[in-house]
């Protein structure tokens, strides 16, 4: 795994942890902060650069050539 998908996948995953404590802490709500939480990864999950780095993860080649490690 590249250096690069690591800190995708890290700026998913704390940006996340993030909003869920930041929302619940201000609406002291845990439906509002999942619902936000939901919102907020299918954002960040549709967009091309995390769909890039699921495909590599699952092993399918990347046949563009837009990320090439020469």
């Amino acid at each position: 795994m590249r250096a690069r998908d690591v800190r995708a996948l890290a700026f998913c995953a704390v940006t996340t942890l993030l909003l869920l404590a930041g929302s619940y802490l201000v609406f002291q709500s845990a439906l509002i902060s999942l619902a936000l939480g939901g919102a907020w990864l299918a954002f960040v999950l549709t967009r091309p650069r995390l769909q890039r780095v699921i495909r590599r993860l699952r092993g399918e080649p990347d046949w563009n050539g837009y990320f090439r490690n020469d």
